[in-house]
C-alpha cells in the first residue's frame, strides 16, 4: 500500500471512522520498563486515542491470540513513546484491531488488548524460558487447568478469541 500517512480508503468500523493513520509501517521500540519493538503496519488516532491496527492475509477471518500478543505489545511502546513521535502524550485505546485481508474481502476484527502487567508478564516468561534453554510455545490447557491457576487473570494463554 502506497498512501499518504491519513488516506485511507476503506470500509472502517465506527470506532476509527473519522479518524486518520498517523502511524504507518513505523518501526516501533522502547527501553523502559523492558526492551520492546516492533514494526507496526499501521497507527490511526480516532477521537482522541490511538489504535493500532495490524494486517494479515489469510484466507480464514481468524484471530489468534499471537495477534493479540502482537498489537498488545505495539499499544504497550506506544503509551511509552507518544510524546517522542508525536510531540503530545496521547491515550492507547484498549481495543486494537487486526485488518485481514484475503482475495474476496478485507475486514477488521476487534480485539481487546492486554494490559502493560500482562505483556510484561510475557516478556519475563519469555527471557525466564530463553535462560533454560526452553522455547516459549504457549498450548491451550484443559480448562480444568486453567480454573485452579493463581496466575488465571493475568494470563493470555487459553483465552477465547473471536
Amino acid at each position: 500500500m502506497n498512501r499518504a500517512i491519513g488516506a485511507w480508503s476503506e470500509n472502517l468500523p465506527d470506532a476509527l471512522r473519522g479518524g486518520r493513520v498517523v502511524l504507518s509501517e513505523r518501526d516501533l521500540a522502547t527501553e523502559i520498563p523492558v526492551p520492546l519493538h516492533g514494526r507496526g503496519d499501521q497507527v490511526f488516532l480516532a477521537n482522541g486515542w490511538l489504535v493500532p491496527v495490524d494486517t494479515k492475509r489469510r484466507k480464514s477471518e481468524s484471530v489468534y491470540m499471537k495477534d493479540v500478543i502482537q498489537l498488545s505489545v505495539y499499544a504497550f511502546i506506544l503509551a511509552r513513546q507518544s510524546q517522542s513521535l508525536f510531540g503530545r502524550n496521547l491515550p492507547v485505546s484498549g481495543t486494537g484491531f487486526i485488518r485481514i485481508s484475503n482475495s474476496t474481502r478485507t475486514v477488521y476484527k476487534p480485539v481487546t488488548l492486554l494490559s502493560s502487567a500482562q505483556v510484561i508478564s510475557l516478556w519475563n516468561r519469555y527471557w525466564m524460558l530463553r535462560g533454560e534453554g526452553l522455547r516459549a510455545a504457549p498450548r491451550h490447557p484443559h480448562e480444568r487447568v486453567c480454573v485452579s491457576c493463581p496466575k488465571r487473570s493475568n494470563c493470555p494463554v487459553g483465552q477465547r478469541i473471536r
